[in-house]
């Protein structure tokens, strides 16, 4: 075994997953709510060693645990397993998937399989109430991301501090918290204290993490970094790296680019999250990508005639000097050139992918982007479009040139090319000029694995 494969051997949640699963077998009888049976749940306590207590005492009286839902450790090792498509629910029963039978005896992979299936685990990771509820549960996918691409950014220990600032930003930006008293809102900034310890706290019996509770700190582990990296398709150093110029057609007054390092094995829908971070797009409306004659891109309704975009890599329809084309928003048509203007080689301590330059920022908000209407839109993807928008491939069709305002003309400036550590407030510091320049040659990060579709609103337009 090599340092890595040890680790994974070693960690914590490997063994109990192990343990979980020999457990099941060929199958376990579940209540009629489809939960493991308390006495069950009452062996597998002591059998992986959860911690839960049962019929926990508080002074003089003992509370009766009347169900498994209320062992939180065990709840979330049977739903990790469940997300890992590890094990199933089959009627009422908890049965193993067949296909990944082998995973558990494979320690490496089993991590890389329960990284991956973190951000599934929503709100079974976190303490609930009557009076609790975690926002940081409701947005889990988009919170496990930003807190670990926050981690890898950080070349030693991260403080717990800016972690949870991250996930406070990304909660801001997705609720109106306007209205919400002081009391209310150092309630909810404690809740959302507390939810991401918990979260670092699961990665760290994955393996993946350690925390310093003394320092208030958390940094990922060798085998933390090397699973990030892979699950998100981190080229390793040597691997092709693609330089991409994103050009916003029909615009010139100024003009709105930007140059960004994308690994050659990201598929387009991976790139199209790049696009989206580096341009200031909010990623409320459909997108296609252009290549000859073929549009790769989401069909939701199965009428567009697009492709699969996450089955094609973006080194399989682009080389050097070569061009494809990216349409954003059916309606308004904002139309993009992506030209590939080399192709290098992954660097040891570069993370991937990264904006390196740039210009222009996006045109100002409209009433359209009112947060009724955003939400109507986010809820209904598939809105109407010109009927003869898709009528057969090869199509070229662009709006009359037009002009994007000023960055000075913004609510607030783009910027989604700061460093993902970097605190809302502290980037507006270095934000750009009224000349209309952003994403300055800094080789800033582009977290675009860890934004999701309106994690964050930054005051930049929708169109």
């Amino acid at each position: 075994m090599n340092d890595l494969e040890v680790a994974a051997e070693h960690a914590v949640l490997t063994g109990q997953i192990r343990s979980l699963v020999a457990w099941v077998g060929s199958g376990r009888k579940l209540t009629q709510t489809g939960r493991i049976g308390l006495v069950d749940a009452r062996h597998l306590v002591a059998l992986l060693g959860t911690g839960d207590t049962i019929d926990p005492q508080i002074g003089d009286r003992v509370f009766q645990t009347k169900s498994s839902e209320e062992l939180a450790h065990l709840t979330r090792i049977v739903e990790w397993a469940k997300a890992a498509r590890l094990v199933r629910v089959g009627g009422t029963r908890l049965v193993p998937v067949k296909k990944n039978a082998t995973l558990p005896d494979r320690p490496l992979d089993l991590v890389m399989a329960m990284f991956e299936a973190y951000p599934k685990l929503g709100k079974a990771l976190f303490p609930q109430g009557t009076y609790r509820q975690s926002l940081v549960g409701d947005q889990f996918r988009n919170v496990s991301e930003a807190l670990v691409t926050t981690m890898l950014a950080h070349v030693g220990p991260c403080p717990l501090s800016v972690l949870r600032a991250s996930a406070s930003d990304l909660i801001a930006d997705r609720y109106v918290l306007d209205g919400l008293s002081e009391q209310q809102l150092n309630f909810l900034r404690r809740t959302i204290d507390t939810d991401v310890s918990v979260a670092v706290a699961a990665l760290a019996v994955l393996g993946v993490a350690s925390v310093d509770e003394a320092q208030d700190t958390a940094e990922l582990t060798a085998l933390g970094r090397f699973t990030a990296k892979r699950s998100r398709g981190t080229p390793l150093p040597g691997e092709p790296v693609l330089q991409v110029r994103i050009t916003l057609l029909d615009v010139a007054d100024p003009p709105v680019w930007r140059r960004v390092l994308v690994p050659a094995a990201f598929s387009l829908d991976r790139v199209h999250r790049v696009i989206q971070a580096a341009m200031g797009w909010q990623n409320y409306h459909m997108h296609v990508f252009q290549v000859g004659e073929l549009g790769y891109g989401p069909d939701p309704e199965g009428m567009l005639g697009h492709l699969e975009e996450a089955k094609v890599q973006l080194a399989d329809v682009a080389g050097a000097g070569e061009r494809i084309g990216y349409e954003y928003d059916f309606g308004d048509s904002w139309e993009h050139e992506l030209l590939v203007e080399a192709c290098t080689k992954a660097e040891a301590h570069q993370a991937y992918p990264a904006c390196t330059a740039g210009e222009g920022a996006c045109r100002p908000r409209t009433p359209a982007d009112s947060p009724v209407t955003r939400d109507s839109r986010r809820s209904s993807p598939t809105r109407p479009v010109k009927s003869t928008r898709r009528c057969g491939p090869g199509r070229s069709r662009r709006p009359a040139a037009r002009s994007i305002p000023q960055a000075s003309t913004l609510p607030r400036p783009a910027q989604e090319c700061r460093p993902p550590d970097q605190p809302r407030h502290a980037a507006a510091a270095s934000s750009p000029s009224p000349t209309g320049r952003a994403c300055q040659p800094s080789a800033s990060t582009i977290c675009a694995t860890a934004l999701p579709a309106g994690a964050r609103r930054h005051g930049r337009t929708r169109t």
